[in-house]
């Protein structure tokens, strides 16, 4: 029986079954607590995943992950440079095992929603004019953790734990808040931007920055803000491998330690205000990152 488009789209409709009605619209909310996430791109990974390794014919990933990929994901395997179905699963095919063994984590995003909701929460009391993108969840090929882009938030689950999730997120949601514009196209701008949003993300999830960098780093601050010191004002055509973004390294020295420089400098501008909802809204909008620096009175502590 041929069912008239008016009254099929209403059945659709009535049955959930529409585009629409399947998932909502990603968009950016002023509320924390409407703030979305998005995990089904997570769970169709691992269907095309599945059929992959039961020998299905062709390429599984291209009909059940990229066919119904959120604009998030397809974002984010753009990122990890996969557009094409066949790339991701060449990936696969040689990486199958570090997949496997990240899957159960990897099926467990969801349970940090309601602790990023928290700490949105936090954020939106601490700064009123807070807005929150969307978050999307998703599984690449081990390149991006995390990333945020004008569309919203983008989470490599693959390369992250349950238990980190948070801060990441919230990490992400304040480069959605900044305002802080790349004056002097300088070393010293980026790892404000990093730094800052560590800080911010641990004042208002409660859970401390770290990582190998931060590991590193403490003990050796001096002689890492001398190194910093000399290297602050490289500029576009100069390397930041030695701080941030990866590239070349002595070995032994981590990845990101700009972060923490970043974090260090903000911590102590905001420690030193009187009024802190007010020097909360100064860090995410840094002005002139020169001019910060000064007022931090970071540098300081080593003369």
């Amino acid at each position: 029986m041929r069912i008239p488009p008016l009254y099929l789209t209403l059945l659709l409709s009535m049955l959930g079954l529409t585009a629409r009605a399947q998932s909502p619209a990603p968009a950016t909310q002023t509320d924390p607590r409407k703030a979305q996430f998005f995990t089904q791109d997570v769970t169709n990974f691992w269907r095309a995943f599945d059929a992959w390794q039961t020998g299905q014919p062709g390429n599984p990933f291209a009909e059940l992950y990229y066919k119904p990929a959120s604009p998030g994901a397809r974002i984010l395997l753009e990122k990890n440079g996969l557009a094409h179905p066949d790339s991701l699963l060449r990936v696969v095919q040689r990486r199958h095992a570090d997949y496997a063994r990240v899957r159960p984590a990897t099926l467990r995003m969801a349970e940090a929603i309601p602790q990023c909701k928290k700490a949105f929460a936090a954020l939106k009391k601490l700064y009123p004019s807070a807005v929150f993108p969307p978050v999307f969840f998703a599984i690449g090929g081990f390149q991006v953790g995390g990333n945020s882009v004008a569309l919203g938030q983008l989470v490599g689950a693959e390369m992250n734990d349950p238990a980190a999730i948070a801060p990441l997120v919230t990490h992400e949601a304040i480069h959605a808040q900044q305002h802080i514009p790349y004056k002097y196209k300088i070393l010293l701008e980026q790892c404000l931007i990093e730094g800052s949003a560590d800080f911010l993300a641990e004042l208002v999830s409660g859970q401390p920055a770290g990582g190998a960098n931060y590991d590193y780093a403490r003990g050796r601050e001096p002689q890492l803000w001398r190194e910093f010191e000399r290297d602050q004002n490289l500029g576009e055509d100069d390397s930041f491998a030695l701080w941030l973004y990866g590239g070349q390294r002595p070995a032994g020295r981590p990845a990101d330690l700009g972060y923490y420089i970043g974090y260090q400098i903000t911590k102590a501008y905001y420690d030193r205000a009187s009024n802190k909802g007010k020097a909360v809204r100064e860090i995410l909008n840094i002005a002139d990152a020169r001019q910060f620096l000064t007022q931090s009175g970071y540098a300081e502590r080593f003369k």
